[in-house]
């Protein structure tokens, strides 16, 4: 057994030890590093409260490529209601995933879980260094509120552009994956998804980053599980929405409120948010050099409200009022996070 799959194994086993149960008691108000007395699991039935970030193998200090994570975590603590559905991209592995859910439930009300693409993703040669050298995609989710339907967990690997044609690509990090969940409040049947795409822009040139092709992978993907009475998946497309005066092509088709020859019926809860205003949606930038290329999807017989983009400042806020202390100089990722009620 090599020591990655031990570690997965060790830290898969430790959070799988914390038991079934979601009474959890907040520490005394005001000390560093406990509970808020604010935020609470979501015990309403009508929603659900979703977050989609690009987490960037929980960058921290001391990385080639640094960050400070935790400032997420921190601001999901002066929310209403902790996450019971966290969809990240970029993680190194079940271990990692593993990590972050049980960071989650040391600091928030609720217990957390993940499913996960690969448990150990093969290596590739990031630009970051050894520290994201493993990347995959994982959903986290509460447990006191979503249970896992077995055998509905798919992956799937996606396209990339390459020499003017979409072929599939061969990355780690860009096999998606699904699964099914029985919603335990609703007892109503939810499918979430986690997705990346690959950054080659050198596909047809109508559509060179293969968005399209991947949008219509997706949506099959996520719609083969029967029943279903919500579907939400959140993907890091590496794809902008808008260029040159309009919507993308595969942003029309994908978000049902944009008009296009094609509709896969989704909605987008930050473009429902600004009413698709394009300030407000510029505004929302998620990428580190601009443009929103990250998104949560949901179906379009659902809605969605509270839809936002969490700015790297509110982080560091959040950090500062529960440690007393942040590296202001040091996101909590490259990417900006999005959160959101989705009603169903």
């Amino acid at each position: 057994m090599n020591s990655r799959v031990a570690m997965s194994m060790m830290a898969s086993l430790a959070l799988f030890g914390c038991g079934s149960g979601e009474v959890r008691e907040a520490s005394e108000p005001g000390a560093p590093g406990t509970l808020s007395q604010a935020v609470a699991v979501n015990t309403n039935a009508g929603f659900l409260v979703v977050y989609n970030v690009n987490y960037e193998n929980l960058p921290t200090a001391t990385e080639q490529c640094a960050g400070d994570w935790q400032d997420l975590i921190y601001y999901m603590k002066t929310q209403a209601y902790s996450p019971d559905v966290f969809i990240v991209h970029q993680m190194s592995g079940a271990a990692q995933a593993a990590e972050l859910a049980k960071y989650m439930q040391d600091n928030l009300p609720g217990l957390y879980d993940y499913v996960i693409a690969e448990a150990n993703p093969e290596a590739m040669n990031s630009p970051c260094g050894p520290a994201k050298d493993y990347q995959t995609n994982a959903i986290i989710y509460r447990t006191g509120r979503l249970q896992p339907i077995a055998g509905t967990k798919a992956t799937w690997q996606v396209y990339k552009g390459a020499n003017g044609s979409c072929v599939t690509n061969h990355q780690a990090r860009t096999i998606s994956v699904r699964m099914a969940f029985t919603d335990l409040i609703t007892n109503k049947k939810v499918v979430l998804g986690s997705s990346h795409w690959p950054t080659m822009q050198e596909g047809p040139s109508s559509d060179s980053g293969c968005a399209e092709k991947n949008i219509e992978l997706t949506n099959t993907k996520m719609r083969e599980i029967s029943g279903a009475n919500l579907l939400i998946w959140g993907v890091d497309s590496n794809e902008g929405d808008y260029a040159n005066g309009g919507y993308k092509d595969w942003y029309k088709q994908a978000n049902s409120e944009v008009p296009s020859t094609t509709d896969y019926s989704w909605k987008d809860p930050v473009y429902e948010a600004c009413a698709g205003g394009r300030g407000c949606l510029e505004d929302n930038w998620t990428g580190g050099a601009g443009g929103r290329i990250d998104y949560l999807f949901f179906n379009a017989a659902a809605s969605s409200s509270h839809g936002k983009t969490i700015t790297y400042n509110e982080g560091d806020a959040a950090d500062l009022q529960f440690t007393g202390s942040d590296r202001e100089d040091l996101n909590y990722s490259g990417h900006r996070a999005i959160s959101a009620r989705i009603h169903y």
